[in-house]
């Protein structure tokens, strides 16, 4: 008697499980229109697509350095995910005994944060300063060992089916 009754439940629990999901639709994941516009596009530096770049911070001519600029206070959109990104202006300064503040006056940059512990500063330069060029004037400064050049972009966002 134990072993119909088991068998019962079981045969009705999984009429029950193939009931419902027969009802659930399906979903369908629908375009974003301004993803699918700069998905596989031409591309300005690295994997972006340049949406707004501000003014040189100086009177410096971009035109000859064709596809070796990036100016803080750029807004852009990443080719492959279509997400916008925005270089922050932010550098993250790997130094080996470098004073934080000789460093950000030498560049004309100011201090955003000094980990100690492990020789990091995080320096924001102003709008429109090339960036690379900053990152290439920076490492050949003595006690410097490693520049990176902040990209802001929402990396874990979750893609949401609509």
């Amino acid at each position: 008697m134990k072993s119909i009754s088991i068998v019962t439940l079981a045969v009705s629990s999984l009429m029950v499980a193939s009931a419902c999901a027969q009802e659930l639709p399906v979903p369908q994941p629908q375009k974003d229109e301004q993803a699918s516009a700069f998905t596989g596009g031409e591309r300005d530096y690295k994997t972006y697509q340049f949406i707004n770049e501000p003014k040189p911070a100086d009177d410096t001519n971009l035109a000859d350095r064709s596809g070796e600029r990036l100016l803080a206070g750029t807004e852009m959109v990443n080719t492959l995910s279509g997400k916008e990104a925005f270089v922050s202006g932010v550098v993250s300064v790997l130094t080996e005994g470098a004073n934080a503040d000789e460093l950000a006056q030498q560049f004309g940059l100011t201090v955003e944060r000094v980990y100690g512990r492990l020789n990091l500063v995080l320096l924001r330069a102003p709008e429109g300063t090339d960036m690379l060029q900053l990152r290439r004037d920076m490492m050949d400064y003595t006690g410097v060992s490693n520049v990176d050049v902040e990209i802001v972009e929402a990396l874990r966002e979750s893609d949401v089916l609509r």
